[in-house]
């Protein structure tokens, strides 16, 4: 994705640099910008090159879009935050009722190990795995013996 928004920016700004080039002698002529509220007496910008102005003009447009998709970002970052701490809560959940299974059944557990090892050393997780009809790597080769005893026979 960062190499994508990377070759749209070099598009944009090339587009750009393209249609300055093409229209040199417009956007190197000087001019001035005038605001005029009513209220006061008019305010006139510097002269400048028409180029800096659009360029100016450009990066303010940038930046206002910045500004209006910041709040959307930051409700979206709190949510992930939240989501995380759920998700560990509920992995602590989970890791606290495998001990209590395993307590139960008359299996010792060591203390330090990860609730995503004691999910994948489970003896039913298994057994679910045959009778659904997936494999694991591990699976695989009992499968291949099985079958060429079935042949066999």
């Amino acid at each position: 994705m960062k190499k994508a928004t990377l070759i749209l920016w070099v598009l944009i700004f090339g587009v750009i640099a393209l249609l300055i080039f093409q229209n040199q002698a417009f956007f190197l002529s000087n001019q001035s910008l005038q605001v005029n509220l009513g209220v006061t007496e008019a305010y006139h910008s510097p002269e400048l090159p028409i180029a800096i102005l659009v360029l100016l003009f450009f990066l303010t447009g940038i930046f206002i879009a910045y500004l209006f998709s910041l709040s959307a970002r930051l409700k979206a970052r709190r949510a992930i935050k939240k989501l995380n701490t759920t998700l560990a809560s509920h992995n602590d959940e989970v890791a606290g009722l495998r001990r209590e299974i395993d307590s139960l059944k008359g299996i010792e557990t060591p203390e330090d190990t990860d609730a995503t090892q004691k999910l994948a050393s489970d003896g039913l997780a298994g057994d679910q795995t045959v009778a659904t009809g997936t494999f694991s790597i591990d699976s695989k080769a009992d499968d291949s013996t099985a079958n060429s005893e079935e042949k066999n026979t």
